[in-house]
């Protein structure tokens, strides 16, 4: 695997911390079941990966435990400079702009991040089976779980981003809020039913339908939304069998084929703050950008945040201006691969260089550095991860899209209550059109 040595600060930086692990490297031995260095690092901040040999009861009890414990430090403005070579761009930016009101509070490493077996097992058969595009802007065929546990390119790993376990058919109760530096607050409540279908385990073979993702969102609030929504048939291969949406129209109880929804699409629901290929911080296709695997660095990131799993994001004790508060959040020292996105030239997007930091636990994306035209850094997206024992796995609990020029900011998170993980695939049909109006309509 080649790692660059130059372009940026970061990726300087990166040559020194960074350990890639050998292509010779044996899964679930040197490796964990998804890919992960099962080791923990030299100095222990970074413990060995073990959540395989704990029962169910013993998991639970554990993150019982990390909700009642205390940081170990908090980083402030005061003490940056011994802290900053853990830190992404995007927050040592935070700390520049709001020194007196921003924070970080760093707690004890857990690798708590696992998922169910039978999801291992098919990611064994995927280092002989999963293949992408020459492009690599298309995943041609997968067994259901990480395509790529040793990934050689940046596609692979973003591509692991798109198609981790999240379980197989969700249904999320949401809170989204746009959030302004006087902290008025603009709020939508919305239930979002996801469905994967690369994690349908009657599949025969590793072979793939282009179809990946089933999403449909219904707003149930404010009054003057409610009732609308969005169905959306992703795409595993965009560029051969691009993605479709429609929109339900309340007034008109009828489904409407609606214009592709992807790129830098804006979204109405965040005020501009976050575009179409941010949702799940990133999808759809690859092809605008030219990907650069950096390698891999320790970090300190959003972790095991279980308390947010029950606070409402427009909960006004949690928001301050320009961020949410620092006592709502935990951040802990983990590994992350570095990829970077530079838009290519011949190509359009609002965003012309993107930087990703993807947890190795669980291949989710948790941090991104957003530069605009001029190379500056523009904006800057968090998510905080938690763990849901119903699924089995780490999930989102809330994502923050800040705007570091505006200082405005988005969230989207848990609603507390409401969310449901289901193990088996959806009844034949449930996301067609016909199906969404039908189920609209009662």
């Amino acid at each position: 695997m080649k790692v660059s040595l130059i372009r940026t600060p970061l990726l300087v930086l990166c040559t020194v911390l960074c350990s890639v692990p050998l292509p010779a490297a044996t899964l679930g031995q040197e490796l964990t079941p998804v890919g992960a260095q099962r080791a923990g690092n030299a100095d222990g901040s970074i413990p060995r990966w073990s959540a395989d040999q704990l029962s169910d009861e013993a998991h639970l009890q554990w993150m019982q435990r990390i909700t009642r414990e205390e940081p170990l430090y908090i980083i402030t403005a005061d003490n940056l400079q011994r802290y900053r070579q853990w830190l992404a761009p995007g927050l040592l930016k935070m700390f520049e702009l709001h020194p007196e009101s921003f924070s970080i509070p760093v707690y004890p490493t857990h690798r708590t991040a696992r998922q169910p077996q039978w999801t291992h097992d098919y990611i064994r058969r995927n280092l002989e089976d999963a293949r992408i595009s020459e492009s690599g802007d298309e995943l041609l065929a997968a067994w259901p779980g990480i395509p790529f546990p040793k990934p050689q390119t940046a596609q692979e790993v973003i591509w692991n981003h798109q198609t981790r376990w999240k379980g197989v058919f969700i249904s999320l109760h949401l809170f989204e809020s746009t959030v302004y530096p006087n902290l008025l607050v603009d709020s939508l409540e919305t239930i979002i039913e996801t469905y994967a279908q690369l994690y349908d385990r009657s599949r025969q073979s590793p072979q793939l339908d282009s179809r990946n993702i089933y999403y449909f969102s219904h707003i149930l609030g404010p009054a003057r939304l409610a009732g609308g929504g969005l169905l959306i048939h992703d795409s595993l291969q965009p560029i051969r069998q691009p993605r479709q949406s429609w929109i339900y129209i309340t007034g008109e109880r009828r489904m409407r084929r609606s214009p592709a929804t992807g790129y830098d699409s804006p979204l109405f629901n965040s005020e501009g703050l976050r575009v179409a290929d941010e949702i799940d911080i990133f999808n759809g296709p690859l092809d605008r950008y030219d990907w650069e695997l950096v390698g891999k660095r320790e970090m300190l990131i959003p972790y095991n945040n279980q308390k947010m799993r029950y606070n409402r994001c427009d909960d006004p004790q949690a928001l301050l201006p320009y961020h949410i508060s620092p006592h709502a959040m935990r951040f802990e020292k983990h590994r992350v691969w570095v990829v970077e996105a530079r838009l290519k030239q011949d190509k359009r997007h609002i965003y012309k260089r993107r930087t990703f930091y993807v947890d190795e636990d669980t291949w989710s994306i948790v941090l991104v550095d957003i530069y605009d035209k001029n190379d500056d850094l523009w904006r800057f997206t968090m998510r905080f991860s938690a763990y849901y024992e119903e699924m089995p796995g780490m999930f989102s609990s809330l994502d923050a899209y800040h705007d570091l020029q505006d200082g405005a900011y988005f969230l989207q998170c848990s609603a507390g209550e409401g969310t449901e993980f289901f193990t088996e695939p959806p009844p034949d049909g449930y996301f067609t059109p016909a199906s969404i109006r039908k189920r609209m309509k009662r």
